[in-house]
């Protein structure tokens, strides 16, 4: 990320003892924070930050929009439902992913959300405290739940999110007790020529496939080679776009794999973030992920249940039928 920090006339004053608590991130930092949060901007992987956030009932307090290369192109617009008030906030990144800092000062918010250590150097070094989460696997998705919980007050939204996540886990796995054989997957983005997340490796096994990358490799973005790929030569494709399957059509090497000439290629899901790649929404990844692979065990009236009941329970929305189908359609948000 490019950050381009401004100098300034004096930081933001730093909140007194009395009002203050202790946190702890997941990189081990301790943050002092104000008792209560009622503002926070999330910076760099603003759609996953969002996703945590929206999962623990505090949706209203995010105060930044969408950057412009996440909101551009409609991918991410079943963010404005879950979250209307984004639409009114100021972006506090620009296309190039360079940060306002004097955007942000002037929101001045109670705490900062990113990814980056270098963003929390920046922002702290200006007053705002920030947490870093982290998230490569299962269960950093659920600790990254209960970390947003203790920092917006909901102290048993994590336990809760942990239970239904292990549940459904837990009832997926019963079903697929039996399965001898598991197709091959590979997830791939084949512009970048990428397997874009670590994390696939576990939702693709936990949905009964067995991914080609899955050797222990401990990278978060694997560069792929053609050759590679065309000798995994997997039975499922996912992919993260519609075009990313006319892209693998239309690539003359890629074209010839058996996945694409029998037309075995998934866009996946995207609700708050795709759901392939890390978000709060990462146990429907793998619910998913068994009714493609297995659809008699899992059967999609069964999926679109689950969903629905996901969505109520963590976002507080109620989601139709039609609405699930366009999350797993990989369509945007159905309009009015």
């Amino acid at each position: 990320m490019n950050l381009k920090p401004l100098i300034l006339a004096g930081a933001l004053a730093l909140t007194t003892a009395a009002e203050a608590r202790d946190v702890t991130d997941m990189t081990g930092r301790v943050v002092t924070l104000p008792d209560e949060i009622n503002s926070v901007i999330t910076i760099g992987a603003v759609p996953v930050l969002n996703s945590f956030i929206f999962a623990t009932g505090r949706a209203d307090a995010i105060a930044n929009d969408l950057p412009p290369w996440a909101r551009n192109g409609g991918r991410h617009t079943w963010q404005y439902v879950f979250a209307p008030n984004l639409a009114d906030n100021p972006q506090v990144e620009d296309a190039e992913r360079t940060i306002g800092l004097e955007t942000i000062l002037t929101i001045g918010p109670d705490l900062a959300i990113s990814f980056g250590q270098d963003v929390a150097d920046l922002l702290e070094a200006n007053g705002i405290p920030t947490v870093i989460p982290r998230v490569q696997n299962a269960e950093d998705v659920k600790a990254t739940v209960a970390l947003m919980g203790e920092v917006f007050g909901n102290e048993t939204v994590g336990a809760e999110y942990a239970a239904w996540f292990d549940a459904a886990m837990a009832d997926l796995k019963e079903r697929l007790q039996g399965v001898e054989t598991r197709p091959s997957v590979l997830y791939l983005n084949p512009l970048a020529m990428t397997q874009p997340h670590k994390v696939a490796e576990w939702w693709i096994t936990q949905g009964g496939g067995d991914s080609v990358t899955n050797d222990g490799t401990d990278i978060e973005v694997r560069p792929l080679s053609t050759e590679f790929v065309l000798a995994a030569d997997p039975d499922v494709l996912i992919v993260y776009t519609q075009d990313h399957i006319t892209a693998l059509k239309e690539d003359p090497n890629l074209s010839t794999l058996r996945a694409v000439q029998e037309g075995r290629m998934l866009a996946a899901p995207v609700g708050a973030h795709t759901w392939a790649n890390r978000t709060a929404e990462q146990p429907l990844t793998v619910l998913w992920t068994a009714s493609q692979l297995h659809p008699d065990l899992y059967p999609e009236e069964e999926l679109v249940a689950k969903v629905r009941e996901f969505y109520q329970t963590f976002y507080s929305i109620d989601l139709t039928d039609e609405d699930v189908r366009h999350i797993l359609a990989s369509k945007s948000r159905v309009e009015n």
